[in-house]
């Protein structure tokens, strides 16, 4: 056996072994970073680095049975010893190794310790450290000829998410976080920590007529390794199945322990009328992105899709959807126009999605606000609760969950909702802004000592991750208010008007009832008869006076228009306790929500019909 070994040494076997290894390894690094740039098949890179190892065998052999000389390549058992000239090339060797290591080793330490350049550098999730199965999805670039398919390779990307978070046990990052990144170049490194994810995928769609041509892969986020990689060249007609492929090739990869059965079909929600998915998608894009021209314009399209399918259930769960914020964006408030047929169309659409897909969560929580906002509290909140069971990890059902359940008095419970919101998409401005005002109006509920202090904290973050979200403004105003910080609250009110958010104007009312305050509760009160709806607010806030509370929220409680209960912002022991506010939570319905579902945490039953309220 040594003599074996001594031969070997001698004939610098192992010496080749090693530069091959290296110059190999050196080699594949090449082949996933240029090949995708190329947009080559997957198969090639597959093909080239099983070239690669198929080689290493060769070049053993190579070495074994031939050896350099001065006159060219000769076979080994022809070479005298006295003309070998073995030792030589071994030190020859030796000096390739050394250089590709040194290359090897600058190669990882560069990746490591490159710095970041300013503003490059994107925003971290406190509430995730990338490991286990987990993925994101970033939008997928449009090569398009004519650069037109934007909305088309936005909504491949979408729907293959859509498809990745049925999968059990692997964490999917939320729409909104992954598509923050769209347009960037930031290193995969800070993306994956940024969304609490391990894996990347990401892709481009090139499509010309009926002809497509999508290219995805996997990537591991802490070091940029192509884990997966697939190029397809397939008919329009076929979408859905090259959405299969890759979500369940995602899954395969990622972990074997995933719950994914052989041939399992993901993609549940097909149609086979491809001018009805294109319209689809394009009314998608418009839905996100808000505003009433594209609402309407989107709602035109969804009914072409429905009228052409009619059983496509993503469309009438996305009608549905768009009449939950589509009051909202009216010009006037409240809107002008029948808007309880809007809500009836809306729980209407919301049904029929159901009836198609009985599994499709958000159908079930745009019911459930629809049925809300008409005062249905009892099925609303059933079928809130449905979408929550359905979706447990979906932001956009927790977020609107924990929206509706907090008007209701389950402030504890929509903080619990609102954290898994924020944890499953955490660069999202409204989610953090449900996060802040819940924790602000109940964060005592769920024992934390310093609920205003991470309110702010979070409602900051909203206007961090959404700069022209009124909300996180106009929400921390009214938390310093509450706590009675005049001039924080006055500041932040005038960063929204410097932010272009809310009317100049509007800040000669705030200094007038900030003026008020240093004066007293009598100035107060006496400012409170010539204040409209929205400085009233303000203004009981400050005073803490039950039955001036009650006073200022009779308008409200009587009027027509109502999107939901007004019974708990301004809330107070001595509020909770009026006479007059429980003869409220019994006209609204609330008294009957929480005897079907269950009280609040702060209220309990008193006898047949009455009940008591008390925090802190």
């Amino acid at each position: 056996m040594n003599e074996i070994f001594r031969e070997l040494r001698r004939r610098n076997v192992f010496r080749v072994a090693a530069v091959y290894a290296v110059v190999g390894w050196l080699l594949i690094q090449v082949g996933v970073a240029v090949l995708p740039t190329f947009e080559a098949p997957g198969w090639v890179l597959k093909v080239f680095i099983a070239l690669i190892f198929a080689g290493f065998a060769i070049a053993i052999v190579f070495a074994w049975a031939f050896e350099v000389t001065p006159e060219g390549m000769r076979p080994t058992a022809k070479v005298a010893e006295g003309e070998s000239i073995a030792p030589q090339t071994g030190r020859k060797l030796d000096m390739v190794i050394l250089a590709g290591l040194a290359l090897v080793a600058v190669m990882i330490i560069g990746d490591r310790l490159m710095p970041e350049k300013p503003g490059q550098g994107v925003a971290r999730s406190e509430t995730h450290a990338p490991g286990g199965a987990s993925v994101a999805v970033l939008p997928f670039i449009d090569l398009s000829p004519d650069g037109d398919q934007e909305y088309f390779s936005d909504g491949i990307s979408e729907e293959i998410l859509n498809v990745l978070v049925r999968i059990p046990q692997l964490k999917v990052a939320g729409r909104t976080s992954s598509f923050s990144f769209k347009g960037k170049n930031d290193d995969l490194r800070d993306i994956g920590t940024a969304l609490g994810v391990d894996h990347v995928l990401e892709g481009s769609v090139r499509k010309s007529g009926t002809k497509l041509r999508i290219t995805a892969q996997l990537i591991r986020s802490d070091d940029g390794f192509h884990i997966w990689s697939e190029t397809y060249d397939r008919e329009l007609t076929d979408i859905f199945n090259i959405q299969d492929d890759i979500a369940k090739s995602v899954a395969s990869e990622l972990a074997l322990s995933l719950g994914l059965k052989s041939g399992e079909t993901l993609v549940r929600e097909r149609t086979d009328d491809v001018v009805a998915y294109e319209k689809y998608l394009k009314a998608r894009q418009l839905y996100f992105a808000r505003g009433l021209d594209n609402l309407d314009t989107a709602l035109l399209l969804l009914y072409e899709v429905t009228a052409r399918d009619p059983d496509f259930a993503p469309g009438w769960s996305t009608i549905a959807g768009i009449y939950t914020v589509y009051e909202s964006y009216q010009p006037v408030y409240p809107p002008q126009g029948n808007y309880h047929q809007w809500r009836a169309t809306g729980q209407a659409a919301a049904r029929r999605a159901i009836v198609l897909d009985p599994d499709n969560a958000e159908a079930h929580v745009y019911l459930g606000a629809l049925l809300v906002f008409e005062g249905d509290l009892i099925a609303g909140v059933a079928a809130i609760d449905k979408a929550v069971e359905l979706a447990p990890e979906n932001p956009n059902v927790l977020d609107a969950a924990a929206q509706e359940l907090v008007t209701m008095g389950y402030g504890d419970e929509a903080i619990m909702l609102a954290r898994r919101a924020v944890a499953a998409d955490p660069l999202v401005a409204i989610y953090h802004n449900t996060l802040g005002y819940t924790t602000d109006d109940s964060g005592e509920l769920v024992g934390m000592a310093d609920a205003q202090a991470a309110a702010l904290e979070e409602l900051a973050k909203a206007r961090e991750y959404g700069p022209d979200l009124q909300y996180g403004y106009t929400n921390a105003y009214l938390a310093y208010l509450r706590a009675g910080k005049l001039d924080e609250a006055r500041a932040m009110f005038k960063a929204a008007i410097d932010a272009g958010l809310i009317p100049q104007q509007a800040m000669e009312k705030v200094d007038e009832m900030i003026a008020a305050a240093r004066q007293g509760k009598p100035a107060l009160r006496a400012l409170l008869p010539k204040s409209g709806a929205q400085v009233s607010l303000a203004i009981n806030m400050l005073l803490q006076d039950a039955d001036l509370t009650i006073a200022s929220l009779e308008p409200v409680w009587k009027q027509d228009y109502q999107v939901e209960p007004a019974l708990f912002l301004l809330g107070s022991n001595e509020v909770y306790q009026h006479p007059r506010w429980k003869e409220e939570v019994r006209k609204q319905g609330i008294l009957a929500l929480w005897k079907s579902r269950g009280f609040p945490s702060w209220c309990k039953p008193v006898g047949a019909d009455d009940f008591e309220c008390t925090r802190g």
